[in-house]
């Protein structure tokens, strides 16, 4: 006898159908991915932080100008991972030895590139960021009763880094760690605009800073 040999073929119907099933499959891990990317994050957003200024280099060591604590304001435009800030800071410094009262406060306006590193952790995500700022101090010099009102101005550039930890849809806690450097040339006299013939310097800011994001509803991604 003959032994036939049986052969099975999967129908069209059965293959089309598994070929949905897959795609179908494909489709739903795509948009998760997407949800995870861009989960909770509005288009435009605002940042208060709370500031601590370490200020280092010639321009403030002369000074004995110390550790000042204040704030900044920033507007945020969040387009995808990589946003765009800008806004203004504020600190305040005191003298910190050899009996000087010398005080200083220090006013800057910048724009803050970021790239928010892609994870799936939708709750915490850190970033990396620049910093371009045009700053001004305004100075108290004192020498030996007599104090001179002076000011300088310099751009700053630098960068650094943090995390966002969401708390809810429309909010986040922010943490961040930087470092910029600036010229600020001669001192001028606040009355009168003069050259002091004052040497302010270059120096080196390192920041820490804390405080909230809150995303105001424009344009929900």
């Amino acid at each position: 006898p003959v032994t036939r040999r049986s052969h099975h073929c999967a129908s069209p119907v059965n293959s089309s159908g598994r070929i949905q099933r897959l795609a179908s499959a494909l489709l739903a891990v795509s948009c998760g991915a997407t949800n995870i990317g861009a989960q909770s994050r509005q288009l435009v957003g605002v940042q208060g932080s709370a500031l601590v200024t370490s200020l280092s280099g010639e321009a403030f060591d002369r000074l004995r100008i110390g550790t000042g604590m204040g704030g900044e304001f920033q507007i945020r435009v969040n387009p995808s991972f990589f946003s765009l800030g800008a806004g203004v800071q504020v600190t305040q410094h005191r003298s910190t030895g050899q009996g000087l009262s010398n005080k200083m406060t220090l006013v800057g306006y910048f724009v803050e590139p970021r790239y928010l590193i892609p994870l799936d952790n939708s709750i915490v995500r850190p970033y990396l960021a620049g910093r371009i700022a045009r700053l001004r101090q305004s100075t108290d010099l004192e020498d030996i009763g007599t104090t001179f009102l002076v000011k300088a101005s310099a751009t700053a550039i630098g960068g650094g880094g943090g995390f966002v930890a969401k708390i809810t849809q429309f909010i986040g806690f922010d943490l961040g760690l930087a470092a910029t450097t600036a010229n600020f040339g001669t001192f001028r006299y606040r009355d009168t605009g003069l050259d002091s013939g004052l040497d302010a310097g270059s120096g080196v800011s390192f920041v820490v800073k804390a405080g909230l994001n809150i995303g105001i509803g424009i344009g929900k991604k």
